[in-house]
């Protein structure tokens, strides 16, 4: 959205001079500057829900978001979730948000970095639902998903997904993805899916419909069937079906449960009103299910060899572990590391960590584990002992 969207929905005429564009940059600098100090804000109506990426309207990026009920975000110009910069969490919290407006995707992500999850979703009820263009359509940015069920489900006159990613990296650990046509596709920008299940009424329940790039480590897909009465678990379009290859989807130490047949569909012949965006197809068929097991294992720990305490400082070393991207440490005044808390990343050639600016003569409790990037996230190892040391 640009500064005139927004000064329209602020329902005011500007006119063109200096005054509009004074205005136009002082609705940019709040509307593009993160919360100076994080909030958790419950978003109770859908109007709410549409301008949490305005600060402008209070809200903005920084902020952790919790849904409090049940919301239709309506039929309107403006009837979806718009989050274009800055970091968001938002948390579905057991309930649905849907959208009315079969055009438009739920929630649009097209340059914020945004994190969603469900901390109350039960099995049979949708955190996310469209008649849309999809439960999520995401054209930039970055988007995490750790749980909840994101449904994409036609109308008549539609065929939504319930993730499509055209642009900016998308990292899926989790979740429930249901699309009537597709479960969920890919068409730009990159795909990472660590865990989840994905299905489809018909067609795909995960999709290469383009130039995206996707890395599968864990996940389940449950096709539908075709009027062929095929089973098409996974699928990409490819113009030549015998030179495309699903390997190339699996991450590292990853593996197909199962054997699956590659093929391709002629879509052209059969339907008549997309000859050129569905042309050939390469497909897994007959495989009503299929998984993805993943070897990858969480780092192993390490240990403190020692603290060396100084004035105002305090000095820890630990035992170099191979394989990992990095540790982390925590240094905090009580055991349960809730106060007066520093945490430090280091690179994985270190073997020890000075920390600054600590009070005098005062004990400090210290534990560290370590970290390796993984299929577009992180994977942490167990903490290791406390330990604790008093600065000179």
């Amino acid at each position: 959205m640009n500064g005139k969207d927004v000064l329209k929905r602020n329902g005011r005429c500007w006119n063109v001079g200096f005054k509009s564009v004074l205005t136009f940059a002082v609705v940019l600098l709040f509307g593009s500057g993160v919360s100076a100090q994080a909030k958790t804000i419950t978003i109770k109506s859908p109007e709410d829900l549409r301008d949490i990426n305005w600060a402008n309207k209070g809200f903005g990026p920084g902020n952790t978001y919790v849904i409090g009920n049940d919301m239709t975000l309506g039929d309107g110009e403006y009837a979806t979730c718009r989050l274009t910069r800055g970091k968001f969490v938002i948390d579905f919290n057991g309930h649905t948000v849907q959208n009315a407006n079969n055009k438009l995707g739920t929630f649009s992500i097209s340059g914020a970095d945004v994190t969603l999850k469900d901390s109350k979703v039960s099995s049979s009820k949708p955190s996310v639902r469209s008649y849309g263009a999809g439960a999520i359509d995401m054209t930039g940015g970055k988007l995490t998903i750790y749980s909840g069920n994101y449904l994409g489900v036609s109308n008549g006159t539609n065929n939504p997904t319930a993730l499509h990613v055209g642009g900016g990296t998308c990292v899926v650990n989790g979740g429930f993805f249901y699309g009537d046509t597709i479960g969920s596709d890919c068409s730009q920008g990159t795909m990472y899916v660590n865990g989840g299940t994905f299905q489809t009424g018909y067609m795909f329940a995960l999709g290469d419909l383009g130039n995206g790039k996707i890395k599968i480590s864990k996940a389940n897909f449950i096709s539908g069937t075709t009027t062929y009465g095929y089973h098409f678990a996974i699928g990409g379009y490819a113009p030549n079906a015998q030179t495309y290859d699903f390997n190339r989807w699996l991450a590292s130490g990853s593996s197909f449960s199962t054997q699956f047949q590659t093929g391709y569909w002629n879509m052209q012949s059969s339907v008549l009103a997309y000859p050129y965006a569905y042309n050939f197809y390469a497909v897994a068929y007959e495989t009503p299910k299929l998984a993805v097991t993943s070897t990858v294992k969480k780092p192993g720990a390490t240990r403190i060899k020692k603290i060396k305490s100084k004035s105002k400082k305090l000095k820890v070393s630990w035992k170099k572990q191979s394989g990992i991207s990095g540790y982390q440490l925590q240094i905090a005044t009580n055991k349960k590391f809730t106060k007066n808390r520093k945490q430090e990343n280091v690179k994985a050639t270190a073997s020890a960590k000075t920390f600054k600016k600590l009070k005098a003569k005062k004990k400090y409790y210290v534990r560290i584990r370590t970290y390796r990037n993984f299929n577009g996230t992180t994977l942490y190892s167990n903490w290791s002992s406390t330990k604790a040391k008093k600065t000179k």
